[in-house]
């Protein structure tokens, strides 16, 4: 990598001076760590000046600058939350993305499903319900919230049963993960409680004019 010459290369005291200072003082390192390090130094990514000659004062200097380097990246990364949480988007951008939703997945949803006999299960409508219940339009007792559950876990089944009738190589006792269990009971809820909360929709919408 260093393009060594043969007079330059390490003799049997040298190379057992530079394995003891990499056990010593850079073990937590791996060896593809440390050549990470020289690939940086060669492209010119980590700022050191290279020598023909790969010896302990070299490698100490690489891995010197590319800790310091390593240390700043993981700064940058953690700082990213706090970065985007500075670039928040403002109130009216907020309002605009919520018009977006009402109009395009709200509203649509409460006409579209007045024709269905039972929930259709989609992230979009589970989107939905999460929106209405954040404001209190969608209310659950403790008992809805654990009838709505049950009705989950059946539906989960009876969705199986018909992906294993197409064709799917499923079994029918295939765990459900707690991510769906509730995106399908927020379905359900929302469907069960169509009317009620499309009335409690259009009243919310009427105070926030």
């Amino acid at each position: 990598m260093l393009n060594v010459k043969k007079e330059n290369q390490l003799n049997e005291i040298e190379e057992s001076v530079l394995n003891g200072v990499i056990l010593d003082n850079f073990k937590n390192y791996t060896v593809n760590e440390i050549k990470h390090a020289f690939r940086l130094a060669v492209s010119g990514n980590i700022k050191i000046e290279l020598f023909n000659k790969l010896d302990a004062i070299v490698l100490g200097k690489v891995l010197k600058v590319y800790k310091e380097h390593k240390n700043e990246q993981i700064k940058f990364h953690n700082n990213k939350p706090r970065r985007m949480e500075l670039e928040k988007p403002t109130q009216e951008q907020i309002r605009g993305i919520e018009e977006h939703f009402i109009k395009n997945c709200i509203l649509p949803y409460f006409e579209e499903s007045k024709a269905l006999e039972t929930a259709n299960i989609s992230q979009t409508n589970n989107s939905i319900f999460k929106f209405l219940y954040k404001r209190k339009i969608i209310k659950l007792t403790k008992t809805e919230i654990t009838k709505y559950k049950k009705q989950a876990l059946t539906r989960w089944i009876e969705d199986l049963k018909k992906r294993r009738f197409k064709g799917e190589r499923i079994s029918i006792d295939e765990a459900m993960s707690q991510k769906t269990a509730k995106m399908y009971a927020h379905c359900i809820a929302l469907f069960d409680k169509l009317e009620k909360t499309e009335k409690a929709f259009n009243e919310f919408q009427l105070n926030e004019l």
